[in-house]
């Protein structure tokens, strides 16, 4: 009798649980914490202009930094400018670099040029029988930062370079910022590597010298830029090339007082299924263990990737808000322009003659980045490790993005600070891979929440951004 009724009490038990799960009770808790983080930047990737065409500038410009309020736009330092030393060809700046430049300006007054060196290979011609055309199947020369005459590129035939020439480096990169003032335009933010790192060998004191160098060689009221250094190929390059390589060890707070931003990539991370989150975390901890209020960008943010599927777009944006997590201040994707017949990484598909056509991945950046644009990143997190959340606040406003990546919707309820009250309707901006449409599904529900507590069934594989209207009572943290 005593197991009978034992097996009853389980019954009975398990029953209650089903009522409860079916009156409700959610799967998954987000808890939205007070703690606000670090500010973030947004920028727009176009160093690599292979699908810009510049008779569709406005339509482009317009996509570009006109709907979407991004901070900066990432563009090149072209090596085609000056590829043989004292060879100018003004043509490599004029002819579509400039322009963009003065449309983007055009569409967005208040946008900031973020100048990084282009590769040299995009200088050359695949036919050209040149030096450094020869030797691109020899090794990475084609990557490299900067023109053979500049130096530091260790495969070089010629015999009469040596090494990194630093004063040719200062008065390259001068020649740069002096010509684009001269066309109106200043730049904001200078990268001095863009993955190759063969410029400073491992010397950091080549790099000081180039950044204490550099203003005295501009012209008068040419603006410096700030510096944003190493842009590594991996966050890991970035522990062992930078951070912990010899000449910087045990110079680490000097060298990051000379950087305005701390950058790497994340290249080697080309799927979701081998992004190493763990080397974002260690760099990022590693930066902000020597100075806490270091900006760190990455400026070629690979891995968001999806062609012409707004599942992979949806799903694979776990990039993304795994980087602020981390603690990256500035976010730069790459490309945004791309081929029509579809390419993975752009936001934007090129077409001389239907126009360009916006990807899932462009709608959600661009609904968080015009609400978030220099928010604050806020801690949260989810009991369901299927669930990834990220939380920004700005203005009075907060974004709660959640991101459902298993194949089964997921009822989830978000907890938000008590110190924190909301106010007026909320809206609903989701994503669902079973829509096949890039475009989100926007919706306001002044009924959703009850006393703080919002609940939402989440779709499979789906990105639901919430937008609240808060008020920040005292002890919301700073």
């Amino acid at each position: 009798m005593r197991i009978n009724s034992i097996a009853l009490f389980l019954i009975a038990l398990l029953s209650v649980s089903v009522a409860y799960a079916d009156q409700g009770l959610p799967e998954c808790i987000v808890t939205v914490t007070d703690q606000q983080r670090q500010t973030v930047r947004f920028g727009i990737d176009a160093e690599r202009l292979w699908f810009y065409w510049k008779e569709q500038g406005d339509k482009l410009a317009q996509l570009a930094v006109g709907e979407l309020k991004a901070d900066y736009a990432r563009v090149p330092m072209n090596c085609a400018y000056e590829r043989e030393e004292g060879v100018v060809n003004l043509r490599a700046y004029t002819d579509v670099i400039i322009p963009m430049m003065k449309t983007f300006r055009k569409y967005n007054p208040e946008i900031q040029f973020f100048a990084s060196p282009r590769p040299l290979k995009e200088a050359y011609a695949k036919t050209e029988s040149d030096l450094i055309a020869q030797n691109f199947k020899h090794g990475n020369i084609g990557m490299a930062a900067y023109p053979v005459w500049v130096g530091g590129h260790k495969r070089l035939i010629k015999k009469d370079i040596r090494g990194v020439q630093l004063d040719k480096w200062v008065r390259y990169l001068a020649d740069y910022l002096n010509l684009m003032a001269e066309h109106d335009l200043d730049i904001a933010y200078m990268d001095l590597m863009n993955e190759d790192q063969t410029m400073w060998a491992g010397k950091i004191d080549n790099i000081l010298y180039v950044i204490d160098s550099l203003p005295s060689r501009l012209n008068p009221g040419v603006k410096m830029p700030k510096i944003v250094f190493p842009s590594t190929w991996s966050p890991r390059d970035g522990m062992t090339r930078f951070l912990t390589s010899p000449s910087v060890i045990d110079r680490q707070a000097e060298v990051l007082k000379k950087i305005s931003v701390v950058s790497t990539h994340n290249t080697p991370d080309g799927s979701r299924l081998n992004f190493k989150e763990e080397d974002l975390f260690t760099f990022a901890n590693a930066v902000r263990s020597i100075d806490p209020e270091k900006e760190l960008w990455n400026t070629e943010m690979h891995g968001w990737v999806g062609t012409r599927s707004p599942a992979e777009d949806i799903l694979n944006s776990v990039i993304l808000w795994r980087h602020l997590e981390a603690g990256f201040s500035g976010i730069d994707t790459w490309l945004f322009f791309g081929p029509w017949k579809g390419a993975a990484h752009p936001m934007v598909y090129s077409n001389r003659k239907h126009g360009p056509e916006t990807t899932a991945k462009y709608e959600i950046y661009k609904s968080l980045v015009n609400d978030m644009h220099q928010g604050r990143y806020v801690a949260s997190g989810a009991t369901d490790a299927r669930i990834v959340s990220a939380v920004l606040t700005k203005d009075g406003k907060m974004l709660v993005s959640l991101l459902n990546r298993s194949d089964e919707s997921i009822s989830v309820q978000i907890k938000l600070p008590e110190n924190l009250k909301t106010h007026e309707e909320m809206e609903i901006r989701s994503w669902e891979a079973s829509r096949n449409d890039p475009l989100a599904r926007v919706s306001h529900d002044p009924n959703f929440g009850c006393k703080d507590n919002w609940n939402y069934e989440l779709p499979p594989e789906s990105l639901v951004h919430f937008v609240f209207r808060v008020t920040q009572a005292e002890g919301f943290e700073h």
